[in-house]
């Protein structure tokens, strides 16, 4: 398996679709054995079947990519090695990137917040007092400290 075959099966045969929750990386196929190794290889995504709407069809399978971070890593291994898809994967790029550093950004927020909410606690502070600190909830505030 090499990342010039997984471009030239997402090419032909996968999607990106992006929705509020962000983008999302589809490949459907009736061989599963294929989509494994690609899973395999990637070291990310999911392989799922897919109902059959009549009873005639093959057996169906998709393997997605729905993390943020393992979608970004997808596209720049691939991007320089598709035809068909190229111009929509080179927009979708710098989304991609603005939005994992958004969601970084967040996420140190977060920390920062558990870490100040627990000092806070240790020093005796209630749990309003420490919403008022953080600007936050104080029923959130306490979440924060005990985790």
């Amino acid at each position: 398996m090499t990342w010039s075959y997984i471009a030239g099966f997402f090419d032909g045969e996968g999607s990106l679709v992006h929705n509020k929750k962000g983008f999302r990386i589809f490949i459907t196929q009736t061989n599963q054995e294929v989509l494994e190794k690609i899973k395999t290889f990637t070291n990310f995504g999911y392989v799922i079947k897919i109902s059959k709407r009549k009873p005639h069809w093959k057996d169906s399978w998709l393997y997605f990519i729905a993390k943020q971070e393992d979608i970004y890593q997808f596209l720049i291994s691939t991007s320089s090695l598709l035809i068909v898809k190229k111009e929509l994967i080179l927009k979708a790029i710098p989304q991609l990137k603005d939005a994992l550093f958004k969601q970084q950004q967040r996420k140190k927020k977060f920390y920062r917040r558990i870490k100040m909410s627990k000092k806070l606690r240790e020093k005796g502070y209630s749990y309003r007092k420490i919403g008022k600190i953080l600007k936050i909830d104080f029923g959130y505030a306490r979440r924060l400290s005990l985790k």
